[in-house]
């Protein structure tokens, strides 16, 4: 390959023993200031034998043996002088009422905006940025107000109590036919009473008379619902609405209406007759488990042949074996 010498005056050949690349930008090394290429420019890379600048020499910042911090110095300051200065400062902690006047100097410097005014960060500020709204000095990462936890934001227009809306409750008016309707939602179709009965007891029924009344079942509430589940609260509107009809002139039969005892002692006899029917099915039953299931098919079949709560569909609870 041929070199044009019309542009070899540009940069110059690397110094390195092993190397004399011609290099168009060349790098000098900080100790001897001779030109080398990029692989070969620092000292180490050239087996260097000039003393490194300061400015490349390793400076190790002394520690206060009093309180044992830090303490930073310039380039041009000895380290006995800087940790003579902290001793006698007053700021060293080791010494009695040295932390009260650090703290009064950390104060001094945030009031003058030497460092962020933020308790828990302290930076020296090279760039300072003043706060809008609390008029004070922080650094880059703190100047918003929600970072430094600003004390005098004032609140948006949008956010005034003035603007804020209280809601109304709308009360119905207990004289118009929502009660009626509310009450009829609460009863199967089979119990709801006819559409030109009255719900006030204190008029006189005009219409023809009507047929003859079913038996009425007295609804016993031997426990309180006051355990808020879903199964007594139904209870209570079954209740209520029995109570409503009956005050109207009404016959009702409410036969959903059941106390928690009850609901208990049918499910425990459910549960045990589907245990029973599962071995018996798989044929483990003992003499006594026989005659235990029978009595239990026995009374399960006079219940619903008397019209008692015997329930035609197939529960889904759990088996207790």
């Amino acid at each position: 390959m041929s070199t044009n010498p019309e542009i070899m005056f540009l940069g110059s050949e690397c110094n390195h023993p092993a190397c004399y690349l011609h290099d168009f930008l060349p790098f000098s090394c900080p100790a001897c200031h001779q030109s080398f290429c990029q692989p070969h420019f620092l000292p180490s890379q050239h087996s260097c034998t000039a003393p490194l600048p300061p400015s490349m020499v390793d400076r190790i910042a002394p520690t206060c043996p009093m309180c044992s911090e830090i303490v930073p110095f310039p380039k041009s300051m000895d380290p006995n002088e800087a940790v003579e200065q902290h001793i006698l400062g007053g700021t060293c902690t080791g010494f009695q009422g040295g932390e009260e006047r650090k703290k009064a100097e950390v104060k001094r410097r945030r009031d003058a905006g030497e460092v962020c005014w933020r308790k828990t960060c302290g930076k020296v500020l090279v760039v300072k940025m003043k706060c809008d709204t609390c008029q004070h000095m922080f650094c880059p990462t703190h100047r918003r107000p929600n970072a430094h936890s600003c004390t005098n934001q004032t609140p948006s227009p949008g956010s005034s109590s003035s603007g804020l809306v209280t809601p109304q409750l709308h009360v119905p008016n207990p004289s118009r036919p929502a009660g009626k309707s509310a009450m009829s939602r609460l009863l199967p179709p089979s119990m709801q009473p006819p559409a030109g009965a009255s719900a006030k007891p204190s008029l006189p029924a005009k219409t023809a008379p009507s047929p003859k009344p079913l038996p009425a079942t007295v609804v016993q509430n031997s426990e309180p619902a006051t355990t808020g589940g879903t199964g007594q609260k139904m209870d209570a509107r079954a209740a209520a609405a029995a109570a409503a009809l009956k005050r109207a002139g009404q016959d009702v039969k409410v036969p959903f209406v059941k106390s928690t005892t009850q609901k208990r002692t049918k499910a425990e006899i459910d549960s045990q007759m589907k245990a029973l029917k599962a071995r018996h099915d798989k044929g483990l039953l003992t003499k006594a488990e026989q005659v235990k299931y029978a009595e239990l098919v026995g009374e399960k079949e006079a219940s619903r042949r008397s019209g008692g709560n015997g329930e035609k569909g197939k529960d889904k609870d759990c088996i207790i074996a």
